[in-house]
């Protein structure tokens, strides 16, 4: 799945089209809240397989993590992704509806988890096939938005019915899923996207539908 052509405009042109690995622009540090997650332990020849797999073009500008790099250490302009999002068709350009959906969390993409961006993909591709509009609205009436790990700040989308609307990857599934194998968590990068929040927000401005799993 392809989501690059109905994307938002938020993604504007990226600057130096050349680059294949940037380094960090203006540091998100100095918060009042201390690291969260666990350090990258992806590096340039992880980067360089996720660039061939994916065939990712040239012009995307990717920054590999420091060592003591964690998820919440990205830059203006930058967001934090894992290689399960590019298994659910992300490439250069974050999808709309997980563009809209972060954007009335008031959170970063990147604290969506990969089956969460899989979902969010699958709809709004839905959507384009059919003439459909699919936004916030329609899928927060089958979906909430539930907390996955409070002490992390990652979140989900959990069915509000028996029947999701997009077939759910089960547990058992995941585990035999390369972009799932070890700890997922551990394996993110930092991808330059202009125009997105460059906080980790620990709190979301939709209260609503938000539960912490326990």
């Amino acid at each position: 799945m392809d989501s690059s052509d109905s994307s938002l405009d938020l993604t504007a042109k990226l600057e130096n089209p050349k680059a294949i690995v940037a380094r960090r622009t203006s540091p998100v540090r100095g918060s009042r809240y201390p690291p969260i997650g666990p350090p990258s332990v992806i590096g340039a020849e992880e980067v360089a397989v996720w660039r061939k797999k994916y065939e990712l073009p040239d012009d995307v500008v990717i920054r590999v993590p420091d060592p003591e790099d964690r998820v919440s250490d990205f830059g203006v302009d930058e967001v934090p992704f894992y290689e399960g999002y590019f298994t659910s068709g992300f490439r250069d350009r974050i999808p709309s509806l997980v563009a809209k959906i972060s954007e009335t969390l008031g959170i970063s993409p990147g604290q969506l988890n990969p089956p969460a961006w899989r979902t969010l993909i699958a709809l709004q591709n839905l959507g384009d096939l059919n003439g459909l509009v699919i936004g916030v609205a329609e899928v927060l009436y089958s979906y909430s938005v539930s907390l996955l790990s409070g002490t992390e700040w990652r979140y989900h989308l959990r069915p509000r019915g028996k029947e999701p609307l997009v077939r759910e990857i089960l547990k058992k599934e995941r585990k035999r899923l390369p972009a799932f194998e070890g700890n997922w968590t551990e394996k993110f990068a930092f991808m330059h996207l202009p125009g997105f929040s460059s906080i980790w927000r620990l709190e979301g401005r939709l209260v609503v539908g938000i539960k912490k799993i326990i």
